[in-house]
């Protein structure tokens, strides 16, 4: 554990440096305490997406560079395109399934301004839908769950640790439950694939969603559950279409996947770094 609490350390100190370099001390103050970024420090909403996105590139940096991870050309082609497609029902359905299951814990979304805002223009857009994506995959699940798993942690404990990381790190309530739902999704699939891929591809998608859908609704429209946006029986429907699809394909991928050893036995590149 004590590689995953150095590295949120640096993962929030990249954030506040980038910020802060961006944004000047007010901004940066505000953010960290959760005030209404927006609506006081409006013209700094480009720069805060500048930030963002700089720290997100600086960390994703330094956790390949100093070796926590091997991504290169080559981890691109570790997973089958093929499997690579038949992951995508597989998370999407669990997203959808997520996202009623956090729209019925009705908590309050802390961040919903700042995202709607950075969402318009094009480094929010980047840091959102992209950047931010790859370094989650290669964070959490690549230097931290990685690791756990290959000091010998069960693949159950390492899985679920690294997804608590993940969903308490967005420290938004209303994004808690659900990151902590896909997280243990994408730590399975990095567990089973030995791939950050699958996970980065979905994380991909579910946070362009996320943008697209911030960029072209009105804040009426976003306030409204998917309940409410469908109706009430489209919705069930649709659930209920996405628990059939999750399940099934969760029972295709589990019995087709390869045998999970690679993570446990092959040698990463990984050094104990002190830095």
């Amino acid at each position: 554990m004590g590689r995953a609490i150095k590295l949120i350390l640096y993962y929030l100190a990249y954030q506040l440096l980038f910020i802060f370099l961006a944004t000047g001390t007010d901004a940066t103050i505000a953010l960290i305490g959760g005030a209404d970024i927006t609506a006081n420090f409006r013209p700094g909403t480009m720069a805060i997406s500048i930030g963002m996105l700089l720290s997100a590139l600086a960390m994703t940096w330094h956790l390949v560079h100093f070796h926590y991870v091997k991504f290169n050309k080559e981890s691109m082609y570790e997973v089958s395109k093929k499997i690579i497609l038949l992951c995508i029902p597989l998370l999407l359905s669990a997203q959808f399934i997520a996202g009623i299951l956090n729209e019925a814990l009705d908590l309050t979304d802390t961040n919903q301004e700042l995202f709607i805002s950075m969402s318009h223009n094009i480094f929010g857009v980047l840091s959102i839908a992209i950047v931010v994506p790859i370094l989650e995959e290669v964070l959490f699940r690549g230097a931290i769950e990685g690791h756990l798993l290959r000091k010998g942690w069960s693949p159950k404990w390492a899985i679920l640790v690294s997804a608590l990381i993940f969903g308490i790190i967005h420290g938004n309530p209303a994004q808690i439950p659900f990151a902590f739902l896909i997280g243990l999704l994408f730590g399975w699939l990095y567990y089973r694939t030995g791939s950050l891929v699958p996970g980065i591809v979905g994380h991909i998608i579910n946070n362009s969603f996320g943008a697209w859908t911030m960029f072209t609704a009105t804040r009426e429209e976003l306030s409204q559950t998917t309940m409410e946006t469908l109706g009430t029986t489209i919705t069930y429907i649709l659930l209920v279409l996405a628990i059939i699809v999750f399940i099934g394909m969760y029972l295709y991928l589990n019995k087709y996947l390869p045998k999970p050893t690679n993570i446990q036995v092959k040698a990463i590149n990984e050094q104990d770094i002190t830095i």
